[in-house]
């Protein structure tokens, strides 16, 4: 039997470069980016100088008050085991009418204006089980908050306009877990807890499904709730929870 020289010639070729595709295709990179809404609530309370606030913030307000806002989500993951996550939120409020009670002062008449930026920056690995699969995170959370107050006394004899420019970071660990529930539907769950330099205690939690329409879009159902007790011991101290309901778009790449 002849064997036919451009059958072994191409042979060659094409057997290591089968090999090197497939290759490619196990350890390439998978992305995806989530544009997403909350329907925020802030409940706490602040110190800006030496004046005292109550925050009560509810989707109602933030509606009335919204001047912009930014809610954004990228990861990725290479060879379905070590991984990058990376969520920014950003919003800014226009001012409103409150009172505030001064440590020297008394009550005061308040205008308010707040703009308070997160950024979550983590690094994960993925191992698999029969339950699921479980993201081990560790990484950083930056608070970026800009507070200005307009206050003003009760007889028009005070006033007084303090602001605040305060960011710091806070170092956080964490998992998540996620599981196919049907072929459309998934579950997760995750959670972290940290500390920083002036931070007592910050932690975060988010649980809820996502659906998938097809291999590159989904749409997540979920409820995000995020804690942080700051204090300087200067000018600035913030004890708030941020939680509410989440509704995003992912689209996978």
């Amino acid at each position: 039997m002849k064997i036919n020289p451009c059958l072994i010639a191409l042979a060659a070729v094409t057997l290591p470069t089968t090999s090197f595709a497939q290759e490619q295709t196990v350890k390439s990179w998978h992305h995806s980016f989530e544009i997403y809404g909350l329907l925020l609530n802030i409940s706490g309370d602040t110190q800006v100088g030496t004046a005292s606030l109550d925050v009560d913030v509810d989707p109602d307000f933030i509606l009335d008050h919204l001047e912009m806002t930014a809610m954004v989500r990228l990861e990725g993951i290479y060879h379905n085991q070590w991984g990058y996550y990376l969520d920014y939120s950003f919003m800014k409020l226009g001012g409103d009418k409150a009172s505030v009670t001064d440590k020297n002062l008394g009550l005061l008449a308040a205008d308010l204006d707040i703009r308070q930026g997160v950024l979550e920056a983590k690094g994960f690995k993925r191992y698999s089980y029969d339950f699921g699969s479980v993201d081990y995170m560790f990484g950083v959370r930056w608070w970026d908050n800009d507070i200005d107050l307009r206050l003003t006394g009760q007889n028009g004899n005070i006033n007084l306009s303090p602001s605040i420019k305060e960011d710091w970071v806070d170092y956080v660990v964490g998992a998540r877990w996620i599981t196919d529930l049907t072929d459309n539907w998934v579950y997760h769950l995750s959670g972290d807890i940290g500390l920083g330099k002036d931070t007592r205690l910050t932690s975060s939690i988010q649980t809820g499904f996502r659906y998938r329409f097809n291999d590159w879009s989904d749409l997540n159902l979920a409820y995000k709730s995020t804690w942080v007790d700051y204090d300087n011991e200067d000018d600035f101290a913030y004890d708030t929870a941020s939680y509410g309901l989440l509704i995003g778009l992912g689209l996978y790449f």
